[in-house]
């Protein structure tokens, strides 16, 4: 790793401004990436993206990828959210080179557990005359945010305590308080890897934020720039909510003397309506994706598909499914999207059926999506006295088949849309259909004669019975639907044919008329 300054020339009202700016350089193997979650609540698409694509760039340069818990909030905190997270992450197959649970050089990687180095960096800025005891009351400051709404501006602290004389210091001898970064005019000028120049002069904007709390533990921006300069990270890829603080936090390397980091800001998520998508949409969880059958590969590629960092395939109908290490070799930072970012949440699916065919079509995946079936049918039909289970691998592999492009994942199999593959309908309910019984007598006897049950035959013996009885077939088809499966789905007597249970449908039919003529 090397540091180089160079100049930055800028032309502003015929004014030349020289800036001088630090550019890192790196070498690929140097590269060392963190993904920072707070343990608020599970993880959801947002912080899963953000996680990925830190992932990606990582090992797409051969660096080391950690993962960092920012737990100073603990009025958020959630209790096992660390845990969760760790596991939604290992599914996903995001693994970390170092981390809490398999420690590092540069640890504790939990930042409660370091809040000795923030109360010593913080009096470092304190010594240097770059940070401020604020005495400040909750009170005082509320009747600030009230002041500014009245007169509708953006609600700031005054920076009251920067300029408090020897005297005043005296007087607030003893009191709660908390520790203040000075900001000072700036244009906060720096390059993201993803949207460019951006330039802001924080300190017209806002007042002095506060670094460390009346309680010992730091502010995110205390607490983030610490531990990235202590970790010797080198690219802070975040979302980009937090750019309009980079500028801050750029103030406080200066402060400290250091080399700050490379900036990438991942541009923001929206629902297809134009709403941020939010993680308090519950149903965006990854847990939830997991429970509901979607594959990590669906949603690894799911999400790349959204926000760009790669050579976008010209066929934008088509779905791809590819490994993680294929994006891994594929991933360009320069590629990912400056603009928002639109979350086609419907098209998960097309993602999880494409995942569902790859498993399909190997031995290995085959066997393990059948059993996977096997335990959902069972946990959900074995106490029902209505149904009699055929959970042989052979049968399985053939609803398997026959549903691949049906469904996109294989809960969907024992919806209601699909239960007739699995119930058979209770003597109650076939009493209570209004059938011709003499035409299911006339049928049934029809059917003794027939010795071939093909796909082929079956079809012209109903259709020349439907005709010789003066029936439309298709209510023909109706009838026989309802009468063997109890069930409102289309194309019942088809999936008998797909499944080869020609041979079960007499005995059916015969089962069938005997409860009806009671």
């Amino acid at each position: 790793m090397m540091s180089n300054w160079v100049f930055n020339v800028r032309h502003s009202q015929n004014i030349k401004h020289i800036q001088y700016l630090n550019i890192r350089f790196y070498s690929d193997s140097a590269v060392r990436v963190r993904f920072a979650p707070s343990p608020t609540g599970q993880l959801h698409l947002g912080g899963f993206r953000t996680a990925l694509y830190n992932y990606l760039f990582a090992k797409s340069k051969g660096g080391k990828y950690i993962l960092r818990i920012e737990d100073t909030d603990r009025t958020r905190v959630v209790n096992n959210a660390v845990e969760q997270l760790q596991e939604d992450l290992k599914w996903l197959g995001i693994e970390f080179d170092e981390g809490p649970n398999n420690n590092g050089p540069y640890g504790p990687y939990i930042q409660s557990e370091r809040l000795e180095n923030y109360q010593k960096r913080t009096q470092q800025l304190l010594n240097s005359g770059h940070a401020y005891k604020c005495y400040c009351s909750e009170k005082r400051l509320e009747l600030l945010r009230r002041d500014a709404l009245r007169t509708r501006t953006i609600p700031r602290y005054d920076n009251k305590c920067r300029s408090l004389d020897d005297e005043e210091l005296g007087r607030n001898e003893g009191k709660k308080y908390c520790i203040r970064f000075k900001l000072n005019q700036s244009d906060g000028f720096f390059n993201d890897l993803v949207y460019g120049h951006i330039a802001r002069n924080v300190a017209a904007v806002e007042g002095d934020p506060i670094i460390l709390k009346s309680d010992g533990f730091p502010t995110y921006h205390l607490a983030n720039v610490v531990d990235d300069h202590d970790m010797k990270i080198t690219h802070v890829l975040r979302g980009v909510e937090w750019q309009p603080s980079t500028s801050k936090h750029i103030l406080l390397y200066k402060a400290f003397g250091w080399n700050p980091p490379n900036f990438g800001h991942l541009p923001l998520l929206i629902n297809k309506d134009g709403t941020k998508l939010s993680k308090r949409q519950n149903d965006i969880t990854i847990n939830t994706y997991r429970l509901k059958g979607i594959y990590p590969e669906a949603l690894l590629n799911f999400v790349i598909s959204c926000g760009g960092g790669f050579v976008n395939n010209n066929e934008k109908n088509n779905v791809y499914i590819q490994p993680l290490s294929e994006l891994v070799s594929k991933f360009d930072i320069s590629l990912i999207n400056s603009n928002s970012c639109q979350v086609p949440l419907d098209k998960l699916g097309y993602y999880n059926q494409a995942q569902l065919k790859i498993e399909l079509n190997s031995d290995l995946g085959r066997k393990r999506t059948i059993e996977e079936l096997k335990n959902i049918v069972q946990n959900t039909f074995s106490k029902d006295k209505s149904v009699e289970l055929n959970l042989s691998e052979k049968h399985l592999n053939k609803i398997l088949k026959w549903s691949i492009n049906r469904i996109t994942n294989i809960n969907e199999l024992i919806h209601e849309n699909y239960k007739f593959i699995w119930l058979k309908p209770s003597e109650s309910a076939i009493k209570s259909m209004d059938y011709d019984i003499d035409i299911v007598i006339k049928l049934k006897n029809h059917l003794i004669n027939i010795d071939d049950f093909t796909i082929d035959n079956l079809g012209t013996v109903f259709k020349e019975f439907s005709k010789s009885n003066n029936i439309v077939y298709s209510n023909l088809m109706k009838m026989l639907r309802n009468i063997i499966s109890g069930l409102k789905v289309s194309k019942f007597i088809i999936v008998l044919f797909n499944f080869n249970y020609f041979h079960y449908l007499y005995f059916l039919i015969c089962s069938k008329v005997q409860v009806l003529v009671k």
